[in-house]
């Protein structure tokens, strides 16, 4: 029996196989994951089989090695790179997440058995839309020398010039090169005449679908338009200044001012009391006549009330915090227990969710929950309490708060594109956004409460420092992609301290 079952080991591992790559070429957006698909045909056990991914035909510098039933992570890739297939089934695909620019290129995939090996080869691509197109100009004779450049693409743009007429101007002058993220920057420049066209474009784009545009319109006289609206202006500003200075002249004159006129009425109201004194009166005025003619004598107090009302009038009012106008629309949010990470544990009211074993050394980082609300359109606002104060000393030392286009839906396919915008804090780096670029964001205040205003319309997500009675601004994420976004929230892997979506009234 032993002698048949090393047989039948022996065969299993000696069966010959193929590798089957359903996409040769895969594109994924620069933070998103990517899935390189690689199976075995026939469908073989793979568990004792070496599975080997590397990239640009460095065999020994590899991205991810199984061997022996254990998985080995190149330093570069750590905690970003796993095998997700069912290696029983002979599903070797690599998952790549948080993609770099410097992740592009092409990956081998390289399984070997006792006695036959297989390889192929998938090429991923990182897409990365760059800065919009900065457009200046330089007199050249009788005509224009237009530059454009723009910086942070991957991969490699075209450019695209065209005048008003909307027809594509020829060009050869464009340079490109590569920052330290190993992110294209693109300059292009052309000659162009005022004559031919009143204003021109440039274009850069990826595979002419993802793009960023501008123009520029050249003034045909640079000096004479610019001292043609500089006397304008001066002229304009000029009747301005003596118009104003006219009116009020004529409002102090006719006592038109409200300080003005409550001299006069004053002073008027001092004249009227002189002129009635009790001792103007006729020697022959009865009693009675003097009685009814002692209101006469009430100016005197007038006087004083309007000097009172004069004075609340030069009083300056005091000022008050103006309510921001995104206040208005809050919305109340509950966690969806189903999104959450396994590792995460979200409370009976699914407004708040903590870490159930801190760990800094997890693979991920800022395991998350979404909300169960969507938002296509309009404003939304919502306020999460990142540190209660009153139950704990130390502040939290890390969290992740935004939003995702990314459904909680499990029927989502594995490598299909998400979208997410976010301000992360770790205790040693500080507050940065989740972009390319990790942004850093400084603030002189401690946070405890972080309100987050999303504007569907305008495309725009904003964050503020809700403790100050201001609502000091953090950051905006602008132009953001248009979709169905939710709401996003991580407490982190190195404390249990959970962060909570407040109660909007």
């Amino acid at each position: 029996m032993l002698f048949i079952c090393l047989a039948s080991l022996l065969a299993c591992s000696a069966a010959e196989f193929t590798l089957v790559i359903p996409d040769a070429s895969v594109s994924e957006p620069l933070g998103s994951t990517a899935i390189l698909h690689c199976g075995l045909s026939p469908s073989l056990n793979a568990r004792t089989f070496d599975v080997r991914w590397y990239k640009n035909g460095d065999y020994d510098n590899f991205v991810l090695f199984y061997n022996d039933q254990k998985t080995i992570e190149n330093d570069k890739y750590r905690g970003r790179v796993s095998l997700i297939g069912e290696l029983d089934n002979g599903n070797v695909s690599l998952k790549l997440d948080n993609l770099t620019s410097l992740d592009g290129g092409e990956y081998t995939c390289y399984v070997k058995s006792i006695s036959w090996y297989e390889k192929a080869n998938i090429n991923l691509t990182v897409k990365a839309l760059g800065s919009t197109p900065v457009l200046s100009y330089q007199e050249s004779g009788e005509k224009m020398n237009v530059t454009c450049t723009s910086r942070g693409w991957s991969p490699k743009p075209t450019v695209t010039w065209r005048d008003s007429a909307g027809q594509e101007l020829p060009h050869s002058n464009t340079y490109y090169g590569t920052d330290s993220e190993d992110l294209v920057n693109v300059s292009s420049w052309m000659l162009y005449s005022r004559s031919d066209s009143e204003w021109i474009s440039c274009t850069v784009s990826l595979n002419h679908q993802e793009m960023k545009e501008s123009r520029i319109e050249p003034r045909k006289d640079f000096w004479s338009g610019f001292w043609k609206e500089a006397f304008i202006s001066t002229l304009v500003l000029s009747l301005t200044v003596l118009i104003t200075f006219a009116i009020l002249l004529i409002l102090i004159r006719k006592g038109l001012l409200p300080h003005c006129s409550s001299h006069k009425n004053a002073k008027a109201a001092v004249n009227s009391h002189e002129s009635l004194q009790p001792e103007t009166l006729p020697l022959n005025t009865t009693e009675n006549n003097h009685e009814s003619l002692q209101p006469k004598t009430v100016p005197l107090e007038a006087t004083e009330n309007t000097k009172r009302g004069i004075s609340s009038l030069a009083a300056a009012p005091e000022p008050t915090e103006e309510r921001p106008v995104w206040l208005k629309y809050k919305v109340s949010l509950t966690l969806d227990p189903s999104t959450a990470a396994k590792c995460l544990k979200v409370s009976r009211d699914g407004k708040s969710v903590s870490c159930e074993k801190p760990n800094s050394k997890s693979d991920c980082k800022f395991p998350h929950v979404v909300s169960k609300e969507e938002f296509g359109s309009g404003q939304h606002y919502w306020e999460v309490m990142i540190w209660d104060k009153t139950i704990k000393t130390q502040p939290k030392s890390s969290w992740c708060v935004g939003v995702t286009q990314k459904p909680h839906s499990e029927t989502q396919k594995p490598h299909s594109e998400k979208v997410l915008r976010a301000l992360c804090y770790e205790e040693g780096s500080g507050l940065y956004t989740n972009t390319h670029d990790f942004s850093k964001i400084s603030t002189k205040y401690n946070m405890y409460t972080l309100g987050l205003h999303l504007n569907c319309d305008s495309r725009s997500l904003s964050f503020y420092n809700t403790d100050k009675p201001s609502h000091n601004h953090l950051h905006t994420f602008n132009f953001i992609p248009q979709g169905t976004y939710y709401a996003f929230l991580s407490p982190g892997v190195k404390d249990d301290h959970p962060i909570r979506i407040l109660n909007q009234d």
